[in-house]
């Protein structure tokens, strides 16, 4: 069953599959890259990983989101087997394997982040902010979670689709 989105004009809560707003007349496009790719949870981590360590460039917030949740997802997952095979072999492997999993995802979730930051046409020397505590992370993540700029910046074109 379909579920419900907001439309990119006004705001409001229409049909996901809905091609145009039932309210102000827009039409409906997927976040898509420049590359015209839609920014699904499948594809957003193959650009993150793509991207291991390339900073260059705009992430719009579902290739940031979506590659979040993916971390989430993967550490939730490794945590577990780690528990479940620490208990049952009482062996320091299992947190190797965790300290492995860190390694692998920080370097693509920096960039990730940094290119995130590009889409507000901010540098990534703003993720210092996160040394600030409490009131960085805050601010931080207001930013993850607002539009980038319409149009081209400084750093990329506007990796959305225009809404007409």
């Amino acid at each position: 069953m379909p579920g419900s989105v907001f439309c990119r004009k006004c705001g409001a809560s229409i049909n996901e599959l809905a091609p145009f707003c039932p309210h102000c007349g827009t039409r409906q496009q997927p976040e898509t890259g420049g590359d015209g790719v839609p920014r699904t949870f499948g594809n957003s981590v193959k650009i993150c990983w793509g991207k291991y360590a390339d900073i260059s460039g705009r992430a719009p917030r579902a290739e940031y989101w979506y590659w979040s949740l993916f971390v989430l997802l993967l550490t939730l997952g490794v945590g577990f087997i780690s528990g479940v095979m620490e208990v049952a072999a009482n062996s320091p492997a299992p947190k190797i394997l965790q300290f492995l999993l860190e390694i692998a995802l920080f370097l693509p979730g920096l960039t990730v982040q940094v290119r995130r930051l590009h889409d507000l046409d901010k540098s990534g020397w703003w993720l210092l902010l996160a040394f600030v505590p409490v009131v960085g992370w805050i601010i931080l993540l207001i930013w993850w979670c607002s539009r980038g700029t319409n149009g081209p910046n400084q750093y990329w074109p506007d990796p959305l689709p225009t809404c007409e």
